[in-house]
C-alpha cells in the first residue's frame, strides 16, 4: 500500500512539473534536453515532443504541447506539423474540449496554406470559425477571419480579403489585443500594396511595425519591415528597400524561420532582378528555392521559378527562361494561384515576342487579360460556392452534433463505473489513513530515541563550529594586515601620480613659454611694418611696397602655420579631433600637398621631386595625412639650402606603406634628434633663411601617424641633410591591430 501511495505522490510531482515545463516552453524559456550540440529550437521541439509522448500526464497537458508543436513546426517542418496538428485534433475531439478542437482546426489550416492548398485550408478555418461563433469567442474569431482573408489574398481575391480583414479588426480592437492588431493592419497593407496602391500600403505597414515595436516581437516586426522593403522597391527606392529587406533577413536567420528566410531572400534576388543585377539576383533566388523545396511551401516555389524565369530571359538564356516559367505555370495552376497564373502567362508572352513567335505570344497575351479580367468576374462565382461550403459545414455540423450525442450518452456509461471507483477508491483511502496512524505511533516513539542522540550530536557539533569560529578570527586579522598593505601601496601610487602631474605642468609651461616666445616674433614684425605702412605709405614707391608685402606675408604664414599646428595638437590631446579613415590614393594627396609649396620651393631654387609609386592605397584619415606632409615638406624646405633638393619616396613592407621625405640641407646634430617628437624638451630652431621653428609641428606629426596605426621615424647627419619616414597601413584591420 505504501508503495502505492508514493507512486501516487510521484506521479503528481511529474505532472506538475511537466506543467512547469510547458509554461516555460510557452513563456519562451525551456529546458534543455539531449546533446549539447543541439540548438534552442531543437530542444524545444523534443521537450515538447516527451511532453505530448508521456501518457501519465492529464490529456489537456498533451494538446497543448501537440498544438505548440504544429505552430513551432510550421514554417521548417510542415509535414511534422500536419501530423502533430491531427493528432492534437483528434485528442481534443475525445475530450469534447471545442476550444481546443478549434485551435486544433485553425492550426491545421494555417499548415495547409503554407502548403499552398486552399481548398483545405478554407475548409479547416471555417469549421474553426464555426465553433469559436459558437463558443462566443471573439480573439478566435477575429483569428479565423484573418486566416480566411489571407487564402482569398493569396488567390487574388483583394475585396474578399479586405472584407475579412476589416471584419476582423474591431474584434481585436474591442479586446485591445495588440498581438492581433498588428497582423489585420500588416495584411491590410498587403492588399493595398498588391493593388499598387503603395502610398496606403505603407501607411498600414508602418501602423503594424509602430505596434510590433512597443510588444518587442521581432519575428512580427521581421513581416513589416519585409513588406515596406517591398513596397520601397515598387516606388523605385532601392536602397530603402534592400535596408527593409536586410533588417528582415536578420531577425528571420536569427530565430530560424525557413520559411520567411525563404521569402525574404526572394524578395532581395527580385530586388537586385529590377536594377538588372543579374548575379546576386540568381544566388539569392536560388537559395530561396533551395530553402522551399525544404518546407515544401509550393506557391513560394513557383512565383520563384517565375522570377528565376524573368532573370535567365534578361540574360538572354530563353530557353531556360521558357521551362522556368512553364514549371511556375504548373505549380500555379496546381494550387490555384490566379494572379501567378496570369504573370506566367504574360512573361511567356513576352518571351514568344522576343522569339518572334508572334503567334504564340498573341495566343498567352490573351490568356492573361481573360484570366485578368476573370479575376474581377469570379466574384459570384465564389460566393456560390461559399454558399455551397457554409451548406456543407452545417451538414457536417449536425453530423457532429449526433456524434457528440452518442459520446454523452457513452460518457454517462462511463461516469457509472468511476463513481464505482471511487466507492473503492475511498474504502482502500480509509484502510491506508489506520495503517497510516499505528505507524504514526511507531514513529513517535523512534523519533524521541532519535531526538536524544540529536541533542548529543548538536553538542559536538558546537564545540567544532567555536573551533572554526576562532580560526575565521585569525583568517580576518590576517585580511586586516593584507587590506592595509594594499592602502600603503596605493597612498604610494598617488605620491606618484602628483608627482608626475607636476612634471606634466612644468612641462606645458615650458611648451607654452616657447610658443609665446615664437608668436612674439612673426607679430612684432607685423607690428614694424604696419606702423611703416602707416607713417610712409605715401612715400613709399611699388617696390617698397611690394617687398613690404612679402616680409608681411610671410609673418603672417608663419602665424597662421604655428596657430594651425598648435589648434591640430590641442585638439588631439583633448580627444575632440574627429578621426574619419578611408582608402585614399597615396600619389593624389602627395601631389595636392607638394602643390602647396610651388612658390616657396620657386623663391628658395629649391627642387621637390614626387617619386611616390601610382597605385598605392592607404587606409587613412585624409586630413591627419594632409597635416603630416604638410609638416614634413615645410620643414625640408626651412633647413634646406638654396639650390637644394627634396625627394619624396615610397616603399612597401608588412602590409603598410613607407612614406619619406629627403632634403639635403643641413642637417640635425645626434642631440637634437634625441629631443625632438617629445613635450618636455620642445625647442626652437632656425632654418636657412633665419625661419623660425618650434618643434611643434613634428610633435604634431607623431601625433597624428600614430593615431593611423604607423610609426614616424628620423635618419640625419649634421651638414648632409635628413629623411623622415612615417608609415600609414594598407588595409583597415592593419590600423586596428
Amino acid at each position: 500500500m505504501f508503495g502505492y501511495i508514493i507512486a501516487q505522490i510521484v506521479s503528481m510531482n511529474k505532472t506538475l512539473i511537466f506543467f512547469l515545463l510547458l509554461f516555460s516552453l510557452n513563456s519562451g524559456h525551456f529546458l534543455l534536453f539531449g546533446s549539447e550540440e543541439k540548438n534552442l529550437f531543437e530542444k524545444r521541439i523534443d521537450s515538447l515532443e516527451m511532453i505530448a509522448q508521456d501518457s501519465d500526464l492529464p490529456d489537456t497537458v498533451r494538446v497543448d504541447a501537440l498544438l505548440r508543436l504544429t505552430w513551432d513546426l510550421k514554417s521548417n517542418n510542415p509535414g511534422r506539423a500536419l501530423e502533430f496538428g491531427k493528432r492534437a485534433l483528434q485528442k481534443a475531439e475525445s475530450l469534447e474540449d471545442d476550444s481546443k478542437i478549434a485551435g486544433a482546426l485553425s492550426r491545421i489550416g494555417v499548415v495547409y496554406w503554407q502548403l499552398g492548398n486552399f481548398n483545405m485550408a478554407l475548409d479547416f478555418h471555417l469549421e474553426a470559425n464555426s465553433i469559436y461563433q459558437r463558443l462566443g469567442d471573439n480573439i478566435g474569431i477575429a483569428r479565423s477571419l484573418t486566416n480566411i482573408g489571407l487564402i482569398f489574398l493569396d488567390q487574388g481575391h483583394y475585396e474578399k480579403a479586405l472584407e475579412y480583414f476589416f471584419d476582423a479588426y474591431p474584434l481585436y480592437e474591442e479586446k485591445d489585443n495588440l498581438q492581433g492588431l498588428a497582423p489585420v493592419l500588416n495584411n491590410i497593407g498587403l492588399v493595398y500594396q498588391y493593388q499598387r496602391d503603395y502610398e496606403l500600403a505603407q501607411t498600414f505597414h508602418l501602423r503594424s511595425l509602430e505596434i510590433k515595436n512597443t510588444l518587442s516581437d521581432e519575428k512580427s516586426r521581421s513581416f513589416s519591415l519585409n513588406n515596406l522593403g517591398a513596397v520601397s522597391k515598387n516606388t523605385g527606392d532601392f536602397e530603402s528597400a534592400l535596408d527593409y529587406f536586410s533588417q528582415a533577413l536578420n531577425i528571420r536567420q536569427s530565430i530560424g524561420d525557413k520559411r520567411e528566410i525563404a521569402n525574404t531572400l526572394r524578395n532581395i534576388g527580385n530586388l537586385f532582378l529590377v536594377q538588372n543585377a543579374l548575379e546576386p539576383a540568381l544566388e539569392n533566388l536560388n537559395e530561396a528555392l533551395d530553402l522551399y523545396y525544404e518546407v515544401d511551401d509550393q506557391s513560394g516555389i513557383a512565383r520563384t521559378y517565375n522570377y528565376l524565369g524573368k532573370a535567365r530571359m534578361q540574360a538572354g538564356e530563353m530557353e531556360e527562361a521558357d521551362e522556368l516559367f512553364h514549371k511556375s505555370l504548373e505549380i500555379s495552376a496546381n494550387i490555384g494561384i490566379t494572379r501567378m497564373i496570369a504573370e506566367n502567362y504574360q512573361c511567356i508572352a513576352a518571351l514568344m515576342a522576343e522569339n518572334e513567335n508572334f503567334k504564340k505570344a498573341y495566343e498567352y497575351q490573351a490568356r492573361h487579360y481573360e484570366l485578368r479580367d476573370s479575376i474581377y468576374s469570379e466574384e459570384s462565382r465564389r460566393r456560390i460556392v461559399e454558399m455551397q461550403i457554409m451548406h456543407d459545414r452545417e451538414r457536417k455540423e449536425s453530423e457532429m452534433e449526433l456524434v457528440r450525442v452518442s459520446r454523452q450518452r457513452d460518457a454517462y456509461s462511463i461516469e457509472k463505473q468511476r463513481i464505482l471507483k471511487n466507492f473503492l477508491l475511498v474504502g482502500v483511502i480509509l484502510v491506508l489513513i489506520l495503517l497510516f496512524l499505528l505507524y504514526s505511533r511507531y514513529l513517535f516513539v523512534n523519533k524521541a530515541n532519535k531526538l536524544l542522540e540529536k541533542q548529543k550530536e548538536e553538542i559536538t557539533q558546537s564545540n567544532k563550529k567555536l573551533l572554526k569560529l576562532n580560526k575565521n578570527l585569525i583568517e580576518q586579522k590576517q585580511k586586516v594586515e593584507d587590506l592595509n598593505q594594499k592602502l600603503n601601496q596605493a597612498n604610494q601610487k598617488l605620491i606618484n601620480s602628483e608627482k608626475h602631474l607636476i612634471e606634466t605642468n612644468l612641462t606645458k609651461d615650458k611648451f607654452f613659454s616657447i610658443i609665446s616666445h615664437d608668436l612674439r616674433n612673426p607679430f612684432a614684425s607685423i607690428v614694424s611694418f604696419s606702423r611703416i605702412l602707416k607713417r610712409d605709405i605715401n612715400n613709399l614707391d611699388k617696390d617698397d611696397l611690394q617687398e613690404l608685402a612679402l616680409e608681411l606675408d610671410k609673418s603672417v604664414f608663419k602665424i597662421n602655420n604655428l596657430l594651425e599646428n598648435l589648434l591640430h595638437w590641442s585638439r588631439a590631446q583633448t580627444g575632440k579631433i574627429n578621426y574619419r579613415p578611408e582608402y585614399l590614393p597615396l600619389k593624389e594627396i602627395i601631389q595636392d600637398n607638394v602643390n602647396l609649396f610651388v612658390n616657396s620651393s620657386r623663391e628658395k631654387e629649391i627642387e621637390i621631386q614626387d617619386k611616390i609609386e601610382d597605385d598605392i592605397i592607404v587606409w587613412a584619415d585624409k586630413n591627419m595625412t594632409s597635416t603630416v606632409l604638410r609638416n614634413l615638406i615645410s620643414n625640408a624646405l626651412k633647413y634646406t639650402e638654396p639650390g637644394g633638393k627634396i625627394k619624396l619616396t615610397s616603399s612597401s613592407k608588412n602590409g603598410k606603406a613607407y612614406i619619406s621625405v629627403i632634403d639635403n640641407g643641413v642637417g640635425i646634430s645626434p642631440e637634437n634628434v634625441k629631443k625632438l617628437f617629445r613635450l618636455d624638451s620642445l625647442h626652437s630652431t632656425y632654418g636657412t633663411r633665419d625661419e623660425k621653428g618650434s618643434g611643434l609641428g613634428l610633435l604634431l606629426c607623431k601625433e597624428f601617424v600614430e593615431k593611423q596605426g604607423g610609426n614616424i621615424s628620423l635618419e640625419s647627419k649634421k651638414g648632409k641633410g635628413s629623411v623622415f619616414t612615417f608609415s600609414l597601413p594598407f588595409e583597415e584591420e592593419a590600423a586596428e591591430n
